[in-house]
Order: C-alpha cells, then sequence, then structure tokens
C-alpha cells in the first residue's frame, strides 16, 4: 500500500531585516507560504525540490537591506502513516482475476492487466505453447488455458513408444516431454522366411506382423532329414523341400516290385523279402522263352 508523508511547513523565522516593517514581512511570509504548498502535495520524504530561498525577497525594495532566511521544516506526526487502498486489487477481481497461486503441477493463466500478483485461473503445465509456436510434426490442442494451447504428439500418427522383441520402431517419430513416439512397429529387415512350406518350421523366435510370422531361415520338421536316394521314399508326396531338396522321414528297405506269391513251373525267380513275394527273372534250364512274352509278370517258359 502506499504510504504519503504530508509535511507542514513552519512559519518562517526571519531574523536581521534591517530597514523593513514588520507588517511588509508579514504579507511577503504569507505571500511565500501560499506559493511553496507544492511541497507538501509532491514530496513524499523530507528531501523536498530546491529553491532558492533568497527568490522570497526579490520583490523588496533595493533600498532595504536584508539578512538570510533561517527556515525549518516540521513533521505532521498526526499524518504521517496514512494508507490508501491498492484500487488494482478490487478492479481486478471485478474482471475475474482472482488467482493468486496453483497448486504444484499446474501455471498461472492470463496475468490481470492491472496487477501481475493476480491471474484468471490454474493451468495444467502443459498449456504453454502459442499457436505459432506448434509445428509439424506436432498437434495444436483444441482447448486452450489462459490464452495457451497443449503441443503434442498425436496418438492417433504415433501410437508406439515401445515394441515387443524382436519387433522394432519403424516410420516417422515425435518427441514429446523426453518420450518419443512411433508410427508403428516392424519385425527387422532379416526377418524374410514364412516358413510356410510342406513340413517346414521356422528357426529360432518368429516376428509377427499383419498377421505373418516371419522367422530369419527355416528348417525341416523334425525326422524329415533323409533324401531316399537309393531306392526312394516309401510315401514319395509326404516330404519337406529345402533349398530345392526333397527330405522324407521314411526311406524303402527294399523296392516291393515282385507280386508273385508263388514261382510258376519252368521260371527262375527271386524272393523278395520286403514284399514276400516272387519275381521271374528267367527260365529255368530246359525250358525258352516264347517271343519274349510275359504273362501275368510271370515269363511263359516252354520246355524246349
Amino acid at each position: 500500500m502506499r504510504k504519503q508523508l504530508a509535511i507542514g511547513l513552519s512559519l518562517f523565522a526571519l531574523t536581521g531585516l534591517g530597514g523593513v516593517n514588520e507588517n511588509f514581512v508579514s504579507v511577503h511570509s504569507q505571500e511565500a507560504h501560499q506559493k511553496y504548498t507544492h511541497l507538501v502535495e509532491t514530496s513524499q520524504s523530507q528531501t523536498f525540490e530546491p529553491f532558492v530561498g533568497a527568490s522570497l525577497f526579490a520583490d523588496l525594495p533595493n533600498r532595504f537591506s536584508y539578512q538570510t532566511v533561517s527556515v525549518q521544516f516540521i513533521l505532521d506526526n498526526d499524518r504521517e502513516n496514512i494508507e490508501f487502498e491498492d484500487l488494482t486489487v478490487k478492479q481486478c477481481q471485478q474482471e475475474g482475476y482472482s488467482q493468486v497461486n496453483c497448486p504444484s503441477g499446474q501455471i498461472s493463466g492470463s496475468i490481470c492487466p492491472y496487477n501481475s500478483a493476480y491471474f484468471d485461473e490454474c493451468c495444467d503445465s502443459h498449456y504453454k505453447y502459442s499457436k505459432e509456436e506448434c509445428l509439424y510434426p506436432y498437434t495444436i490442442s483444441g482447448d486452450s488455458c489462459g490464452g495457451k494451447y497443449m503441443c503434442y504428439c498425436d496418438r492417433n500418427l504415433y501410437p508406439v513408444t515401445s515394441c515387443m522383441a524382436p519387433q522394432v520402431p519403424e516410420g516417422a517419430d515425435c518427441t514429446e516431454d523426453g518420450i518419443t513416439y512411433y508410427s508403428k512397429c516392424a519385425c527387422p529387415s532379416n526377418y524374410s522366411q514364412t516358413c510356410d512350406g510342406l513340413n517346414q518350421q521356422g528357426v529360432g523366435t518368429g516376428c509377427t506382423q499383419n498377421g505373418i510370422t516371419y522367422y530369419t531361415s527355416c528348417q525341416c520338421k523334425s525326422g524329415y532329414n533323409m533324401t531316399c536316394s537309393d531306392i526312394g521314399p516309401v510315401t514319395a508326396s509326404d516330404y519337406c523341400l529345402l533349398n530345392g531338396i526333397k527330405y522324407y522321414n521314411n526311406c524303402k528297405t527294399c523296392e516291393n516290385k515282385c507280386s508273385l506269391s508263388s514261382c510258376p513251373a519252368g521260371n527262375v525267380c527271386e524272393y523278395e523279402d520286403c514284399s514276400q513275394k516272387y519275381c521271374v527273372i528267367g527260365c529255368a534250364t530246359g525250358y525258352k522263352d516264347l517271343d519274349n512274352y510275359w504273362c501275368n509278370g510271370a515269363m511263359r517258359c516252354w520246355f524246349n
């Protein structure tokens, strides 16, 4: 609150005025008192605006001689501590600026133009940007507080802060309050094999993206490790194709080429263990092949 000292000016004590009559001095002292009343109104201390004391007597006739006047100021103790109401406080409050402090984590809103100690509301600390300060890739908030806006990473465009291994962040990013947001997660480039071939499986942990699981490499399922190049596989359609080679889980132990339950007369046969059948391999002694004709898997042999 402002304080103003009201200072009373004492009567001038005039001494040594030779040849000046009392009435003349009295009149001029009254005029001087009226002339310098501004000292009481404009000064807030006992240090006053300087003036030449002799000017008090500027109008005295030259024929009069005079001596310097002694001036003394006396404080009016009854008016020393007058207090005045600060009208800016009421003016701020009338216009809605009634806040003077905020809880922790919040900041002041719009400041009162008449008194900076008052403001209209408390705002979240994120409301601290003007529209001009919020540039791409950041997004300005639709609402404001205290004339300021939030400037943040749009969670629809940057929804990811971390990825589950082996996925890694990919695409554009946006950093807000020390946290980096990414547009998506993706499998590393070395995860390129789907391993979805017949009897295949992936090596190690797979990486799933858009519903598809990728691996760094593929392998055949357990047991599919034989090429069966000697006689062939038991089931030709049951294999694992890897790097252009077919791998089987069961190879033949014999050819299963024989079909006769017994060896025909006049024929020489071979017995096959795996099929437990006979195969004709020629004619018996004294028999010959008639026109190289095969009948029912057996050589027709006639007595020579």
